[in-house]
């Protein structure tokens, strides 16, 4: 459904309109699960959450701090705010919570609304957790007729402030921008305006899909998630890895059309696409675009045939990555904008872009180049100033202009062509401009050089003007005099590097989110005013993150993976946070290598690698435990035919089953996780023998990879043993729908993605927290992994004790004997949190609880 909109003065018009629209909005993947939220669910649960700040007192011009990954949630959660009239302040949520902290207090918030990912420090007002207040609302996936427009307890006017946003302090001290409907609509309704000359082209290829790799707390990011694609309409996928690997299959697998992203991740993807040995030879601009399409055919196949452009903001972009793209046959679209004019200033065209600029002013806004070459603003989408900041927004805006901080020029076409941010601009002594972008593209290029940053520092005594100082990070056993003679080959005299120094502690200072670097700590560093190098992300970083994983231990350089006692299952979470955290690609392989939170902090580099080095009998592990196979329509009538005639009748044989608490799940609908201790070979069959149809035929019982090693690794095992493995494990996937599931191994990411994808197709798990059967029936501690699989996929957790088996086919034994087995079913349990040991123990003390007579 297209809505044709009438004139909107204020977000709530558009809120109005989006309630309207019957389809899918967001597709979430969190890693672990994906779930679809439909734009009439979105706005559902944004009602839900304006009757929740009623409830709680907050109200019109209060403010409501939002620190949380990307999620649906996030979208209702400002949407609310905007019903109510309540100003979201969103931060970026890999910020530290001291700076969250301290936001909160600028702006005295009412309430901060948390992430999964987040952890928050004891603050002194509420703290909502985000997935639990604006949870999606249950029930069909379409609900029944549109709800009418919102009854508003607040009616906003175009001035009205929408939100604070916190810049990213890359040069200076925070500050907040204050953003009305006004300022935001003035970006929405000339791209609309442009979207609808184009919408009855797009029909073929509807859905338009747009992966977005942008924090929300960002304007760009914000923008490209919550307005654009309601204008097609179109969904909107968020992802938290950046793996190359999963970023090209999201692409591929959930047929997006749009990546927006930072242009480091166009970079990172490139060194993808050059490591796959394609065919790339003879690439030229000037080809026909259905021939070039032709030629890089494997590349277009790679991602999928149904992508086609990237959308590239917060940063400026290397024209020779930008011809790379283009010339495989890819749309690049970039443009400029900041915060303060929320965002978009200039946008280049979809189909008529100037290579190299980031296109003409949006209708509506005015751009001016300055004498000094700053590029000036005017326009409804520039902020009126910075909250409570009465000196910074004097300083901002002069003669009704506001003054970017840019440097930029305007082509003969009327484009935008941006040199750097006049703050980091270089004069040097002869009085000529060195822009650091422009040397930096070129030593980057250097072999060796893993990245770099420019900055300028005082000659000193009598002499005026800066010298281009270089501070490296380089390849191991790289030469910096040989790489700084090869860069300063390639400069004109006025950029050449005049002294360069060897960064070690780690990748480069930067900014959380769009990661800008750091140039003023790296000056302070240069210029001695710091002893030691600024806190560096990498290794600040993943000690903060493992803290979440070991709450209270002292964490140092030192300190080995073992001591900390994580499980397998902890372990796959803690790299892919440090993979969200971080913004890298952690090999699998080298992060099982990890010994030290030192070895973690040798892996964290940005956005780097190009695709992991994962050997040929891994990767067949890991297609083995992510097939679906078992789930297909022959495997399913399988399963019916084979369970109540041959399988489960001589089973009962044996079994004397008393069976006890099935009321419990009579008014539960499914998905759950049945959680059951390990007594014997025999539980699986006990477990569905006590269920009703209804969820017999419906579980995935989850088995130990480790005891079917002669299959995932024939090379270790001869013939008749990798046999034997073999048919047990593909009998057991194929009978019950089992599926593997390591302790141990490499391979444990894909099977808990896998676990996530038979959820999502309504099949329970049933899984064994003990990790081995007991020898004598008693109950040992659960493991980790069962906390961590409900909490991050939302499911209830079904207790399940299980009694006698032992007695009838013991771990020891090689044939059963008769015998009396108990199995017993608890009321569900909900487990949230991060403490996922806590959790295991909360679900352990419910199976304990159950009792079992006899």
């Amino acid at each position: 459904m297209i809505i044709q909109r009438m004139a909107q003065r204020t977000l709530i018009d558009f809120f109005d309109d989006l309630s309207r629209i019957d389809a899918d909005f967001v597709v979430s993947d969190d890693g672990y699960r994906v779930r679809t939220w439909t734009y009439r669910q979105v706005t559902a649960a944004a009602r839900h959450f304006a009757a929740h700040l009623r409830t709680a007192g907050i109200a019109a011009d209060h403010k409501v701090v939002i620190w949380s990954e990307n999620r649906a949630e996030w979208l209702a959660v400002l949407w609310g705010c905007l019903l109510e009239g309540v100003i979201a302040v969103p931060v970026d949520h890999r910020s530290p919570g001291d700076l969250v902290l301290r936001i909160a207090d600028i702006v005295d918030a009412k309430a901060i609304v948390a992430g999964d990912t987040v952890t928050v420090p004891e603050a002194a007002r509420p703290v909502w957790p985000i997935s639990s207040i604006s949870a999606r609302p249950e029930g069909p996936k379409r609900p029944e007729g549109p709800e009418g427009p919102h009854p508003a307890s607040h009616t906003p006017h175009p001035g009205t402030v929408a939100e604070i946003i916190f810049t990213s302090g890359a040069t200076a001290d925070p500050k907040g921008v204050v953003l009305s409907h006004k300022n935001i609509l003035a970006n929405v309704v000339p791209i609309e305006r442009e979207i609808g000359k184009y919408r009855k082209y797009a029909k073929p290829f509807a859905p338009i899909r747009f992966l977005n790799l942008l924090p929300l707390s960002h304007m760009f990011g914000q923008s490209m998630a919550t307005f654009i694609p309601p204008m097609l309409p179109g969904i909107v996928v968020f992802s938290r890895s950046f793996s190359p690997q999963d970023i090209v299959r999201q692409i591929h697998d959930r047929r997006v059309s749009v990546l927006v992203c930072v242009p480091k991740v166009l970079e990172v993807l490139r060194e993808y696409v050059l490591s796959r040995k394609l065919p790339l030879e003879g690439r030229e601009t000037r080809m026909h675009p259905l021939r070039r399409w032709w030629r890089y055919r494997a590349v277009h196949k790679m991602f999928g045939f149904k992508f086609w452009a990237f959308v590239v903001g917060a940063a400026p972009l290397d024209p020779e990555l930008e011809a790379f793209w283009r010339s495989l046959g890819f749309v690049v679209v970039q443009g400029y904008g900041l915060t303060e004019t929320a965002p978009v200033v200039t946008l280049n065209h979809p189909l008529h872009g100037s290579a190299g600029a980031v296109g003409k002013p949006i209708a509506g806004v005015e751009v001016r180049i300055a004498e000094d070459g700053e590029i000036l603003v005017r326009g409804d989408n520039v902020t009126s100033g910075y909250f409570n900041a009465p000196e910074e927004t004097r300083t901002a805006f002069r003669d009704g202009w506001f003054h970017t901080g840019d440097i930029g020029e305007l082509d003969a076409g009327g484009n935008l062509r941006i040199r750097g941010r006049k703050k980091e601009l270089i004069v040097t002594p002869e009085g000529l401009n060195v822009f650091p972008d422009d040397v930096e593209r070129v030593l980057n290029a250097v072999p060796g050089v893993r990245e770099s940053a420019i900055v300028g520092l005082p000659l000193g005594g009598a002499a005026s003007g800066e010298r281009v100082q270089a501070v490296v990070v380089l390849e191991p056993g790289a030469d910096l005099d040989e790489i700084v003679r090869q860069a300063n080959s390639r400069l004109a005299d006025h950029q050449r590097i005049r002294a360069a120094a060897e960064w070690t502690a780690g990748e480069l200072p930067r900014t959380e989110g769009m990661r800008k670097l750091r140039r003023r700590e790296l000056k302070q560093w240069l210029s001695g005013q710091t002893a030691q190098a600024p806190a560096v992300h990498a290794h600040a970083g993943a000690a903060q993150v493992l803290e979440r994983f070991a709450p209270g231990r002292t964490i140092g350089p030192d300190t080995t993976i073992e001591q900390l006692g994580l499980s397998s299952l902890e372990r796959v979470e803690l790299m892919m946070a440090l993979e969200e955290t971080f913004q890298v690609t952690v090999d699998e392989v080298s992060f099982a290598a990890a010994r030290t939170v030192e070895d973690l902090d040798a892996l964290i580099r940005p956005l780097e690698g190009s695709g992991g080095s994962e050997g040929p009998k891994v990767r067949e592990a890991i297609t083995d435990a992510s097939a679906s196979w078992t789930r297909s329509a022959p495997a399913r009538a399988a399963r019916r035919v084979s369970l109540p005639t041959w399988i489960l009748p001589p089973a009962r044989l044996f079994m004397r089953l008393d069976v006890r608490g099935l009321e419990h799940l009579d008014a539960l609908q499914g998905p759950v996780v049945f959680a059951a201790n390990h007594q014997s070979h025999f539980d699986t069959l006990a477990i569905l023998a006590a269920l009703p149809p209804r969820w017999r035929y419906r579980v995935a019982p989850a088995m130990l990879k480790e005891f079917f090693q002669a299959h995932f690794h024939p090379e270790q095992f001869d013939r008749r043993s990798r046999l034997t493995s073999s048919l047990n494990y593909y009998l057991a996937s194929l009978f019950f729908n089992a599926f593997p599931l390591p302790q141990r191994e490499l391979g444990a990411r894909q099977a808990l993605r896998h676990i996530g994808e038979i959820v999502d197709e309504g099949y329970s798990i049933l899984i064994f927290p003990e990790g081995k059967r007991t020898d004598r029936g008693e109950i040992i501690p659960f493991q980790p992994g069962v906390g961590m699989i409900a909490a991050r996929l939302g499911l209830p957790v079904v207790p399940v004790r299980l009694a006698g088996l032992d007695r009838i086919l013991h771990q020891g034994w090689k044939f059963p004997v008769p015998g009396r087995a108990f199995v017993r079913f608890g009321s569900a349990i909900s487990l949230k949190g991060n403490d996922y040991a806590q959790l295991a123990a909360q679900v352990e003390a419910a199976v304990r609880h159950l009792e079992v007579d006899g």
